[in-house]
């Protein structure tokens, strides 16, 4: 297995690139994804439980409008005070307006106006408001129906809501269909009292003067010429009254435009057409000559009367036609807010009082010739054949009133609403809290957002988490060490109070164990990694302190040994030296002893317990280390001790830390670098790496320490247990103890869980 060449690609923090490693964040993060994701869950059952049920109730209204009809003259209407069909829009904002919130509630009964005070602890003043919140209308879509649906705390409370909406709306839209028949019924009823007053007052007149008089009757020629007037003035009041009504209807519609549509009255008043102007005008013609028809005697039966009749429907028609396509233009007008029926009526009913107005200007004209005509009668008889004609036209017109006035009164009786209960609220169904609803939103929400804070802290997360991580950047993982379990020989032993370091001897204690395996794994690779160059002098080190370094050294050594190379474990750690504790012997003398002292190794060198493997601990820790490390004596010592032994295992302190490991490196085969998995930051190995490759070390591989079993077939390839019988060999002997007083001090972690 080659070195690392110094020129390649830094090493940086490498986003997922394909599904597996997805897999592999999710399940490394599994604990912290399925603690959200329960979090959430129990947030959206408590939520659910501690949320107030609402119940739902619906009921259907559908929209039917009715023609309606001029009552005065007999004909189909013009329009007075009524206007054309309702829009579904416009029964939709009526319902959501807040004067039949207010019906609404005066028609609830009085556990339901209790509930509802119980439910929202509101005034009296409060009710119409919360009414008007509870409900949600709708139009359903291409057809005339509206559906209200109303919620309350209780099933009960929200059909009862439900019904008083359509009852109210029902007959709210009865009063107001009933409105334009209402006011021409009053008044008509108004003008029969005055008539009524009047034709008494003519009979009890007329019957004083005969007495006075004594005159019982009028000659043949004064009662034609009587009867003559009397039928004019009968027309020439139904004019009149005509005139009045359209004029009180044309008032109602201007308000009406005022008060829906503040400013558009002064641009309807521009609004002209030609067209209309001529159909106006030929109304006006027509409702002259059929006046002059009756001055001259011509009766409702007459064909010549007939026919023009026929002739003021027909342009009627095509004036509101031309009317309606003259507002359809107008693009200032809102379609749904009724102004254009507004305005269209308007015109139609200025029209129609213009005809009405002319035709009661001919005939008044001729009232005032038949008067004259009276004048010059004797004077006696002149005032009876007043007073004859005066009973005679107010008896007339005040039949014809009473005909209209009943026929008002069947017709506003007759009236319906525009608007058909089409189905009422017969119970409620619970909207809130929605369980189905909620617990699926809970468990997409939780893993959404388990799944999203993972990939989070994986984004911000630059350490190592797998070997992958470092061979898609290309550098050479020698072996994968799993996190080993806290079971085996192991000894405490005390560097300072509240201070402790656990040593795992797997290689020797737990042979059998995937972690054993992983170490000989490790010594196969750096075997192969030797087969262009023999690689005596193995250096260990890491980026960073408490990364498994010195177990991974010690382990490493020990399978080199247990394979029948001589072994020298070399501790140059001399800043937090720990072989020493592992093994149970002094610290010095040691390595700096031989270095400095020139001790012999005699002395300093000591078996282990396991054959063919000895350690040298670091000895007395001098105040520059690195000087030490790189002096001449150090070189000649680590020569001779690659010429004495198959391999020379060195623990070095972390690169990043002292610079020792550096000076070390340069002088031995081969660099050993130890990570931790998830620990280890990319930036740090990256930095170590360039330092190494600085002072001309040779980085034959990695070592990824601390990697958890992930359980998942086939991808954690590296450590899974396998069959294995201990090779053959003596069994380690026992360690003797230190003496008390040559307590070792300041050891470093060994543990790597």
């Amino acid at each position: 297995m080659k070195p690392v060449d110094p020129i390649e690609s830094s090493l940086t923090h490498h986003p997922p690139q394909s599904p597996n490693d997805y897999f592999d964040i999710i399940w490394r993060r599994r604990g912290t994804i399925l603690g959200i994701f329960l979090g959430v869950l129990a947030l959206t059952a408590l939520i659910t439980v501690r949320t107030e049920p609402v119940y739902e109730a619906s009921a259907t209204l559908m929209a039917e409008p009715g023609a309606q009809s001029d009552i005065l003259s007999g004909a189909k209407a013009p329009g007075w005070l009524g206007l054309s069909s309702p829009r579904v829009a416009n029964h939709v904002e009526l319902l959501k307006s807040r004067s039949l919130a207010r019906e609404v509630v005066s028609l609830l009964d009085t556990a339901s106006l209790k509930a509802l005070r119980t439910s929202h602890a509101g005034t009296e003043a409060e009710l119409p408001a919360l009414v008007q919140n509870s409900a949600t209308v709708r139009p359903v879509r291409e057809t005339d129906i509206v559906q209200v649906r109303t919620s309350a705390t209780t099933p009960e409370l929200a059909a009862a809501l439900a019904n008083a909406y359509v009852e109210a709306y029902r007959v709210y839209n009865l009063e107001q269909s009933r409105t334009d028949v209402t006011a021409i019924r009053r008044f008509i009823e108004d003008q029969l009292r005055v008539v009524g007053a009047r034709l008494d007052s003519s009979e009890r007149h007329l019957q004083d003067f005969k007495q006075r008089n004594r005159l019982v009757d009028l000659d043949a020629e004064t009662r034609a010429l009587i009867t003559q007037q009397s039928d004019l003035a009968v027309v020439y009041h139904q004019a009149r009254t005509e005139s009045q009504g359209l004029a009180a209807e044309l008032t109602h519609v201007q308000g009406r435009i005022s008060r829906e549509g503040p400013g558009v009255g002064s641009k309807l008043e521009d609004i002209s057409s030609p067209l209309v102007a001529n159909l106006k005008a030929s109304l006006d013609q027509l409702e002259v000559e059929k006046a002059n028809l009756f001055i001259q005697g011509f009766d409702e039966q007459t064909g010549r009367i007939q026919n023009l009749t026929r002739q003021i429907h027909d342009v009627r028609q095509q004036l509101a036609t031309e009317s309606r396509n003259l507002v359809d233009q107008q693009s200032f007008l809102d379609p749904v807010s009724g102004l254009k029926a507004l305005y269209q009526s308007q015109l139609t009913l200025q029209a129609d009082l213009a005809a009405t107005r002319a035709r009661e200007g001919v005939l008044s004209g001729a009232m005032t010739d038949y008067n004259a005509a009276l004048s010059r009668l004797p004077g006696a008889e002149r005032e009876f054949a007043r007073l004859s004609r005066d009973v005679e036209t107010d008896r007339r017109v005040h039949s014809l009133l009473s005909e209209r006035y009943e026929e008002a009164r069947i017709q506003e009786v007759g009236r319906t609403p525009a608007v058909r209960t089409v189905d009422r609220a017969h119970g409620a169904r619970k909207t809130r809290p929605d369980v189905p609803a909620n617990a699926v939103l809970g468990l997409v929400l939780g893993l959404a957002l388990a799944l999203g804070v993972t990939l989070g802290i994986e984004y911000f997360d630059t350490s190592v988490h797998s070997p992958r991580d470092l061979e898609r950047h290309g550098l050479s993982v020698l072996a994968c060490i799993p996190a080993l379990a806290r079971t085996g020989d192991r000894r405490v032993v005390a560097r300072s109070p509240g201070d402790s370091v656990t040593s795992h001897l797997v290689s020797r204690d737990e042979s059998s164990s995937a972690g054993a395996e992983a170490f000989r794994m490790l010594r196969t690779s750096i075997r192969f990694a030797g087969l262009d160059r023999p690689l005596r002098t193995i250096v260990v080190t890491s980026p960073g302190p408490s990364e498994g370094k010195s177990t991974v050294a010690v382990n490493l050594a020990m399978v080199l040994a247990q394979a029948g190379h001589r072994t020298l474990l070399l501790d140059a750690d001399l800043r937090r030296p720990v072989l020493h504790s592992v093994f149970h012997r002094r610290k010095k003398p040691g390595f700096t002893d031989m270095v400095l002292l020139g001790s012999t190794g005699t002395e300093t060198i000591s078996p282990t317990g396991t054959d063919l493997l000895w350690c040298l601990p670091s000895g007395t820790i001098p105040p520059s280390p690195a000087d030490v490390l790189n002096s001449a004596a150090t070189e000649k010592l680590l020569t001779r001790f690659a010429a004495e032994y198959d391999f020379v295992v060195i623990d070095s302190p972390p690169v990043l830390v002292a610079a020792d490991t550096a000076i070390v490196s340069a002088r031995a085969d081969a660099t050993v670098m130890v990570v931790r998995a998830g620990k280890t930051a990319a930036e740090a190995i990256e930095h170590a790496r360039q330092t190494l490759n600085r002072s001309g070390a040779r980085i034959t591989g990695f070592v990824v320490n601390g990697l958890k079993h992930s359980g998942r077939y086939g991808r954690d390839y590296y450590y899974y247990k396998y069959g294995y019988t201990r090779e053959p060999g003596p069994s380690p002997r026992p360690l003797a103890a230190d003496p008390p007083s040559q307590s070792p001090t300041a050891p470093e972690p060994l543990t790597t869980a």
